[in-house]
C-alpha cells in the first residue's frame, strides 16, 4: 500500500448524496446561486435536508467541516434533496416514523463525505496493487481515502484473494 500519488478530487469523481455550496472561491461544488439566500429559497427544509459548514484552514489547504452550534460562523452548506436521500437509504419516502433516522444517517453519510475531501487535500489518500507468483497484478484499487481504511480494504481484498487462491487448489 502506498500514497496515491494522483489521487482524484472525491468530490469530482465520486457519486456524493450531498452538494456542497459555499461562496469562499475553491471550496465546495460549482453552483450558480449569487449569495446565501437565494440559496435558501431555491431549497425549502421541507423537501431537503441542509447541513451548516464552516471553512477550516489546515496547513495542507482549507476544509469543510459541519457545524453545529448556532454560535459558529457558516460559510455554506452540504445539502441533498429527500428524493436523493430516499434512493441513497432504500426508502419509498421520508415520513414521521422515519424521519429522525433518516436524519441520522444523512448526518453521518455527511460527515463520510467531507471527511473524504478532507482525506483528498491532506494527501491522505492510498493505493494497492496485490501481485501473484510470477509479479502479475491481480487486484488493484485506488483512491482509498484515510489510511485506517484504505488498511481495511487492502487487507479484505488480499483475504479474499488468498481465499480464492486456496479454493483453486
Amino acid at each position: 500500500m502506498s500514497v496515491d500519488p494522483q489521487p482524484r478530487n472525491p468530490r469530482l469523481v465520486n457519486d456524493n448524496v450531498f452538494q456542497i455550496v459555499t461562496w469562499t472561491k475553491g471550496l465546495g461544488d460549482p453552483h450558480a446561486w449569487p449569495d446565501r439566500q437565494a440559496f435558501l429559497d431555491a431549497f425549502p427544509t421541507e423537501t431537503n435536508v441542509l447541513f451548516p459548514v464552516r471553512a477550516l484552514h489546515t496547513r495542507k489547504g482549507p476544509v469543510l467541516v459541519r457545524v453545529y452550534s448556532n454560535d459558529d460562523p457558516i460559510d455554506g452548506y452540504a445539502f441533498a434533496t429527500h428524493e436523493r436521500l430516499c434512493i441513497a437509504f432504500g426508502l419509498d419516502k421520508i415520513t414521521g416514523e422515519n424521519h429522525d433516522d433518516m436524519l441520522e444517517e444523512a448526518d453521518s453519510l455527511c460527515l463520510t463525505e467531507l471527511q473524504d475531501y478532507e482525506h483528498f487535500v491532506d494527501g491522505d489518500v492510498y493505493r494497492f496493487e496485490i501481485t501473484d507468483k510470477r509479479g502479475e497484478c491481480v487486484e488493484t484499487a485506488r483512491d482509498l481515502y484515510g489510511e485506517g481504511y484504505a488498511r481495511h480494504v487492502a487487507q479484505d481484498t488480499l483475504d479474499k484473494h488468498l481465499y480464492s487462491v486456496a479454493m483453486d487448489g
